[in-house]
């Protein structure tokens, strides 16, 4: 008798937690990061990127011949809202009503200016990349690195070993 109490008791709180578990998710309006960010949040993440390229620059030890390379290639890799964002991007109750087809153009339409977005980015690397001396490329290639890890790796995308494997 006692180990059926016990098991109830058990179960009966697993439940409660389960249940506290759906009513939070329940009153988040939506998956969490669908907001947008406020003015306070917009100015702490301008100043954390301020931050991050004054160490870039500092740790690439920047000549003053390279100086408007560098804020060239920063200008270039900064990234940009589209004016039009509002019609890219279809609205729930819009995306709810759409078929599978014309998802699936949203879709492909989202990838394709990825796509131009990336080769716009990519561009400006090679561009400023050829503007440095080996030594700076060498410094460079690491702060990529670190940048692809830390903005892939906490994602699952990171595989730890050589060849791609965990």
């Amino acid at each position: 008798m006692f180990k059926l109490r016990k098991q109830l008791l058990i179960g009966m709180t697993a439940l409660s937690f389960a249940a506290m578990g759906m009513t939070a998710y329940a009153q988040a309006d939506g998956a969490p990061g669908q907001h947008a960010p406020t003015a306070e949040q917009k100015a702490k993440f301008a100043e954390k990127m301020a931050k991050r390229q004054a160490k870039w620059h500092d740790d690439l030890k920047i000549t003053p011949a390279q100086e408007t390379a560098w804020q060239t290639f920063l200008g270039k890799i900064k990234p940009v809202k589209p004016a039009d964002a509002a019609q890219q991007r279809p609205g729930k109750e819009e995306w709810a009503k759409q078929t599978a087809p014309e998802r699936m153009d949203h879709q492909m339409e989202f990838l394709k200016r990825a796509e131009t977005r990336l080769a716009e980015r990519t561009a400006a690397v090679k561009e400023f990349y050829a503007v440095l001396t080996p030594v700076q490329q060498k410094v460079f290639d690491e702060h990529f690195k670190k940048m692809e890890h830390h903005r892939f790796g906490h994602r699952g995308f990171h595989r730890g070993g050589p060849d791609g494997r965990p």
